[in-house]
């Protein structure tokens, strides 16, 4: 398994849009929210499907950059 925690930035005002648009994707635990900034841990059996997922996350409306703090196998 591999897990990826991540920062998402998001255009101000917009954290309960984008938090329902998290919601809806399986992988993803949001840990917190903090001005235009969610903390998430992603999850996937490869890393491939944890970039898969990041990649999803950069593609929702209001993000404005996905950023990687710490990635690594279990």
């Amino acid at each position: 398994m591999s897990v990826a925690s991540v920062v998402v930035e998001i255009k101000e005002g917009s954290s309960d849009t984008v938090l329902g648009s998290l919601a809806r994707i399986p992988q993803i635990s949001v840990y917190g929210v903090k001005e235009n900034q969610i903390v998430t841990v992603i999850e996937g059996d490869t890393i491939k499907d944890v970039d898969a997922t990041v990649r999803q996350i950069s593609q929702l409306e209001a993000v404005i950059g996905v950023y990687p703090v710490f990635a690594g196998d279990e």
